[in-house]
């Protein structure tokens, strides 16, 4: 009799075994997996609770808008509230538009900040701070002596004029003349630096304009 051969494929133990560990185990992943979402979910929603739901800088910028004193204006130094005001266009017209009708504190506040910004917002800023000399020359010279302003901002500030003067030279001379007699009135011994670069300054651009014109 001759012999029979089986034709079956041999089993192979460790196959039968990963096959075995992964259906055990697979719960218990899915179980571990759900646990750490759950703790993630948890553990974002305790972070988000922790974030005040009003920033005080809301209610402080409009604030110090509204009637900008010393006493505001240490609250937004203390709050950090530049952020509010410097990613706003909004609130730097505002705060722009303060500095160049004369408000002291206004102009400070911007001056403290003048270094973070660049392109069209410098400029403006810069603007409005030469437009506040023409009230208060003596304390625009104070924050560079105070080191607020950079010799190079101090003479930018007072020698940029607003865009509505740029195809006017004769009005350009007229105001930067303003300006220059306000500077020579600034008599304070401590501002003398100040006073010679920005009288300097003045007159360097009042001779490029009469050059071109």
């Amino acid at each position: 009799m001759g012999r029979s051969f089986s034709t079956a494929t041999p089993v192979n133990n460790s196959n039968l075994e990963l096959s075995f560990l992964r259906r055990t185990f697979a719960p218990v992943r899915r179980a571990i997996e759900f646990l750490f979402s759950a703790c993630l979910f948890v553990s974002v929603g305790l972070h988000a609770s922790e974030k005040p739901t009003s920033s005080p800088c809301q209610s402080a910028v409009p604030a110090f808008f509204k009637a900008p004193d010393g006493h505001r204006l240490i609250t937004l130094d203390e709050l950090s509230c530049w952020t509010v005001i410097g990613s706003s266009n909004d609130n730097l017209n505002r705060l722009n538009y303060l500095v160049e009708t004369g408000n002291r504190w206004a102009a400070q506040y911007s001056a403290e900040h003048l270094k973070e910004l660049d392109g069209g917002n410098l400029e403006d800023a810069l603007i409005a701070l030469g437009q506040f000399s023409n009230h208060d020359a003596q304390r625009l010279l104070l924050f560079a002596n105070n080191g607020l302003l950079s010799k190079r901002e101090l003479t930018d500030a007072l020698t940029m004029l607003p865009l509505s003067l740029s195809d006017n030279p004769h009005a350009q001379l007229i105001s930067l003349q303003s300006r220059r007699d306000k500077v020579m009135r600034v008599t304070r011994a401590d501002l003398q630096k100040q006073r010679a670069q920005a009288l300097a300054a003045i007159d360097t651009f009042v001779s490029e304009i009469t050059s071109r014109n």
